[in-house]
């Protein structure tokens, strides 16, 4: 977890962050916001471009995994990395998703190493809750601490 990210966030609805099952932690889409606070807003493509795109991603990420450390105990319980679906507020035109991604992706491999490597799907949508630019959800492997 990054030494300036000192919590996860909380739900903003009834539902809750992560879901552990069978081993496997499903955690709830992250967008780029401290608290209440949505630190970008837009669509990547128009008000957002790509490098600020990618920092927001790498915000999400950092909540992903924050949110994960909270729910099992520490990120030394991550396994691995499954799957991380990064859906990008995109204007008309823009194709980009992947490489605003590649944000988030860096993350999860710096902070976990190989154990961050990971499948990924980016898909650009129209609209994110709150205006965000960028929202993020991950699938984990759980085992017990290293």
């Amino acid at each position: 977890m990054a030494a300036n990210l000192t919590k996860a966030n909380q739900p903003g609805g009834d539902y809750v962050s992560v879901v552990v099952h069978g081993g496997v932690a499903y955690v709830s889409g992250q967008l780029p916001r401290r608290g209440d606070e949505l630190l970008f807003s837009g669509k990547v493509g128009a008000e957002i471009d790509l490098a600020t795109a990618q920092r927001a991603a790498a915000i999400c990420a950092e909540l992903c995994l924050a949110a994960l450390a909270d729910a099992v105990g520490g990120l030394d319980r991550v396994e691995q990395i499954l799957r991380v679906t990064g859906y990008v507020a995109s204007a008309p035109g823009f194709v980009q998703q992947s490489q605003v991604m590649n944000g988030a992706s860096e993350i999860f491999v710096a902070r976990l190493g190989s154990r961050g490597r990971h499948a990924r799907t980016s898909v650009g949508v129209a609209e994110l809750p709150r205006g965000a630019p960028v929202e993020i959800d991950v699938i984990a492997a759980i085992g017990t601490a290293r």
